[in-house]
């Protein structure tokens, strides 16, 4: 069984108000380098602001310049999650809904923040997945997901690359940069390491 949000999430959030320009919402972003924040308003997440709408919505129109405020681009409403939630389900509830930022809220406040990325590195949420279907999910949310889950079920193998939180990502063979002809550099090296390292064996007569 996956763990709950409450033991996942991320509890310094960093957040902007609805009448904050969006000036002052890219510089957070830089600041902290991210790539989104989530808009509060009296504690209560009422929106979200990400590069795509900086993008999408001020860049690629005149219309709307970095003095506006943030409440002319941000994403509403906000799709939301209880710290109790498992991260299976929220894992479920992302791909569903095509988000890849989840705020927790408790009692009506903002009190945390998962990525899809931090769900899917999570014990038991791959396992989770394997009995969903990706049909319908945006083409940046099968990217995100295809690095850890493979639909096919084709990945055979673990690779020795373990990230921070210890998680084996599977095996993406020639996607791999790692990958070299018919075989892993990495396992291969492991491999050769391991040998050299084991000791030497005398056969007496």
């Amino acid at each position: 069984m996956s763990q709950k949000l409450r033991k996942i999430m991320v509890e310094n959030v960093i957040t902007v108000k609805p009448n904050d320009t969006i000036k002052k919402a890219a510089e957070l972003m830089n600041l902290h380098e991210i790539s989104s924040l989530i808009v509060v308003d009296s504690g209560k997440p009422v929106g979200i602001i990400t590069e795509r709408d900086m993008l999408n919505r001020v860049l690629n129109k005149s219309t709307i310049t970095t003095e506006a405020m943030v409440a002319e681009i941000m994403s509403k409403p906000v799709v939301t999650a209880s710290p109790n939630m498992r991260a299976g389900d929220a894992a479920k509830l992302m791909i569903q809904r095509n988000i890849k930022k989840l705020p927790i809220v408790e009692n009506g406040r903002l009190v945390g923040l998962v990525s899809l990325t931090d769900l899917l590195r999570s014990e038991g949420v791959i396992q989770f997945l394997n009995k969903l279907s990706l049909n319908g999910a945006s083409v940046r949310i099968k990217k995100t997901v295809d690095l850890y889950f493979d639909q096919e079920k084709q990945k055979k193998r673990k690779c020795p690359l373990i990230t921070e939180q210890g998680f084996h990502m599977g095996c993406q063979e020639h996607k791999c940069m790692w990958w070299a002809g018919e075989d892993c550099a990495v396992t291969r090296l492991s491999r050769q390491f391991s040998l050299a390292q084991m000791p030497e064996v005398t056969i007496e007569p």
